[in-house]
C-alpha cells in the first residue's frame, strides 16, 4: 500500500514554540534583483536537496498616504553545499552563527556566507529555444535546442491599499497583505532573497519591504501535483 504525502512541522517557530508570521524587513541594501545583498531568510540547514517545499509568503503592502507598493519582486537564492552533507557555513542552525570552515574557504574562497556569490544560486528556468524560434531570443543551430537559463523571480501582483473594499477584509491587528501557498522543489540548503517594488507613486529612496515566509518539507511520496505554466 502506498504512503500519502508526509512533510515536517511547519517552520520557523518562536522562543516560545509558537509558528512565527510576524513580518520581517528586507533591508534596503538588498534592493536590486542581479546585484542587491543577498539576505538569507531561514535557518543554516533548513532544507536538504530536492526535498519539496510548501511554502506560505505574505507580502504586507500598507498604505502611506497614497503610496504602496503594486508589485512585488523576490529572487531566491539558494545556498548550496559544500563536502559533508552541510550547507557551507552550516555552523549552529542560524545566520552568522560562525560555521565559516577553513574547508569553506577553500572551496567557495572568500572569508565568509554572507552574499558570497559563490555559495547562493539563484534558481533557473529553461526556456527552449529551437531552430524555428523567430527573434528574440536568436533561434538555436538547426537540429539543436538551447536550454536558455532564466533566473526564477517570484512576482506578486498587489491590491490598492488606499481601497477600503480591500483594506477592510483584514481584521484589526492585522496588516494588509497578499499571501500565496505554493510547492518548490529545495535547490539549497538555506534560502535568502534580493528583491525589487514597485510603487503606485514616484518613491523617495528605497521602497519599504516587509515579508512573512513560513514552509514545510518532506515528500509527497504517492501523491502527485503538476504546476501548470503557460
Amino acid at each position: 500500500m502506498s504512503r500519502g504525502a508526509e512533510f515536517s512541522d511547519i517552520l520557523p517557530r518562536d522562543a516560545t514554540g509558537r509558528l512565527s508570521v510576524d513580518p520581517a524587513a528586507l533591508p534596503a541594501t538588498s534592493y536590486g534583483l542581479n546585484n542587491g545583498l543577498i539576505t538569507q531568510v531561514t535557518p543554516n540547514n533548513s532544507f536538504r536537496l530536492g526535498q519539496q517545499v510548501i511554502f506560505w509568503l505574505g507580502i504586507f503592502n500598507p498604505a502611506a498616504g497614497d503610496q504602496y507598493i503594486t508589485r512585488a519582486r523576490l529572487k531566491p537564492w539558494w545556498a548550496r553545499p559544500n563536502m559533508e552533507y552541510r550547507q557551507a557555513g552550516g555552523g549552529n542552525g542560524s545566520p552568522g552563527s560562525g560555521g565559516y570552515l577553513p574547508i569553506d574557504k577553500q572551496v567557495f574562497k572568500g572569508d565568509e556566507l554572507a552574499d558570497n556569490r559563490y555559495v547562493w544560486m539563484p534558481s533557473p528556468k529553461r526556456l527552449d529555444i529551437t531552430e524555428f524560434q523567430a527573434p528574440p531570443p536568436a533561434a538555436a543551430v538547426p537540429l539543436t535546442s538551447d536550454s536558455l537559463m532564466l533566473d526564477d523571480v517570484w512576482t506578486l501582483d498587489l491590491q490598492d491599499a488606499t481601497d477600503p473594499a480591500y483594506t477592510d477584509r483584514f481584521q484589526t491587528g492585522q496588516i494588509p497583505s497578499r499571501w500565496v501557498a505554493f510547492m518548490y522543489p529545495a535547490m539549497g540548503y538555506a534560502l535568502g532573497f534580493t528583491y525589487e517594488a514597485e510603487t503606485a507613486e514616484e518613491p523617495v529612496g528605497t521602497p519599504s519591504f516587509e515579508l512573512s515566509l513560513s514552509w514545510t518539507v518532506g515528500t509527497l511520496g504517492a501523491s502527485n501535483y503538476q504546476e501548470s505554466i503557460g
